[in-house]
């Protein structure tokens, strides 16, 4: 080989290796491989085409790429990024930060965006994980967009028939209108005429008051008609002031009969004092009632009239029966929460429903023809919470179904009661637990047998 073809040789080598390490170079800067970079992680459930070597960028500026994605090891997983970023930006990831996975344009590429976090917000450690939005699907999008046309024509097609009927309808309308009107046509004619007719004969009947004729003419025309209408409105004041004169004499009459030595005074103080008087008698009537339905000899029959206190009635005793005392039955329909109450507007108390309204109704249906001569207790039940919640429960719901039966029905408060007995339900269909309500009729043994019943 000859000098100058040695020499082309070294040249054409030389600017190779000058090209290969610009472009290396180039590659490198532009991958930032030359940046001290720290990990991050992202976790999504779907990818959305996103592959390693990525771009990632942090507030719209280059920051790094994807390195590896790690697949996740169940269905229900999800997948793990991992991107290498430049440190210069760590101090704009913060823990409130979230990666999504967007395209350039429509066709474009897939990158992360990470969104810079708040200065409230600690910085994420190195390796550290931030939150993310799982990417939108193109085909995702198409597919709503074709669903969405698909309703508008359905929606358009539905209506069709309608827009159809209501033109119809107008036109009918229209119609039915021109005909009503060639019908009235003649009479808007006759009264067209009238009215002509009535105008001529107002205008002669002022015509003859202005010359004097008629009555109203000489009301208007005559001096004398005039002179004898003041004659009469002065006779109109000399009435009026007798009226005041005797208007004048009756108050002062009443105000003697209201003065605190008046007769009135001596009247009202006779009917205050009998109120008074009424009012103690009809308080001791109360007392005595109190006493002689508490009196042992007595205590049954106000028991079979229902003339009972739950207030003064604890679980036990009236678990034990006290207000059965053998002359009675206790017949019970029995009524879940899930049927009868739904949440209030605060949600966390209990209202009753339209359904447990209803079946309230049916449930008293039964017991209609047996009040109010016999009692009716309310029983509230409750399974959740502590001891003194389920009380708590049970009462408000026994109040509830109460207050509904007394205003739905008329029932006498007297013999319309109520009581909790937490989550003791003997007899209940569930077993020996309820959660709802239990309403409860006592009816005598007699009623009993003639309605048929053991």
């Amino acid at each position: 080989m000859n000098s100058s073809k040695a020499v082309g040789a070294g040249a054409f080598v030389l600017v190779g290796t000058v090209l290969f390490t610009v472009g290396l170079f180039m590659i490198g800067e532009r991958r930032m491989l030359f940046e001290d970079r720290f990990p991050l992680y992202a976790q999504f459930k779907t990818l959305g085409q996103l592959q390693p070597g990525a771009t990632v960028r942090i507030a719209g500026m280059d920051a790094g790429e994807v390195t590896t994605i790690e697949v996740p090891t169940s269905p229900s997983g999800t997948f793990r990024v991992k991107m290498e970023l430049r440190k210069d930006l760590r101090q704009l990831v913060r823990t409130d930060s979230i990666a999504t996975a967007q395209t350039e344009g429509l066709v474009g590429g897939i990158y992360v965006a990470i969104a810079a976090g708040t200065d409230a917000a600690a910085q994420v450690p190195e390796g550290g994980t931030i939150q993310s939005i799982e990417p939108v699907q193109l085909a995702d999008l198409l597919k709503q967009a074709s669903e969405t046309v698909a309703m508008v024509n359905e929606t358009v097609a539905a209506l069709r028939g309608d827009i159809e009927g209501a033109v119809e309808n107008v036109a009918l309308t229209a119609e039915s209108a021109k005909a009503m009107f060639d019908e009235i046509r003649p009479d808007l004619t006759a009264m067209a005429k009238n009215g002509n007719q009535v105008s001529q004969d107002v205008r002669e009947l002022l015509a003859g008051i202005n010359e004097g004729k008629g009555s109203l003419g000489k009301l208007m025309k005559d001096d004398a008609l005039y002179t004898r209408a003041v004659e009469i409105a002065d006779e109109a004041k000399l009435v009026m002031a007798n009226l005041r004169d005797v208007s004048t004499e009756a108050r002062r009459a009443i105000a003697d009969f209201r003065s605190p030595d008046g007769p009135a005074q001596g009247l009202m103080g006779d009917m205050r004092s009998t109120l008074v008087q009424a009012r103690e008698a009809t308080s001791d009537l109360a007392d005595n009632m109190e006493a002689m339905k508490h009196n042992f000899l007595l205590r049954g029959f106000f028991n079979r009239r229902g003339y009972f206190d739950l207030d003064a009635i604890s679980p036990a005793q009236y678990r034990s029966g006290v207000l059965e005392n053998g002359k009675r039955k206790a017949m019970r329909i029995w009524v879940g929460t899930p049927v009868l109450f739904e949440p209030g507007p605060d949600g966390t108390t209990e209202v009753l429903s339209e359904g447990g309204r209803a079946r309230l109704d049916s449930a008293m249906a039964t017991f209609l023809r047996y009040v109010p001569a016999n009692p009716i207790v309310v029983e509230g039940y409750a399974i959740q919470g502590t001891t003194g919640e389920q009380f708590r429960a049970g009462r408000m719901r026994a109040g509830l179904v109460r207050e509904y039966l007394m205003g739905r029905y008329d029932l006498l408060p007297q013999n319309t009661g109520y009581i909790s007995l937490g989550d003791d339900a003997q007899g209940a269909p569930e077993g020996e637990r309820w959660d709802g309500v239990s309403i409860t009729l006592f009816l005598d043994n007699a009623e009993l047998a003639f309605a048929g019943q053991p």
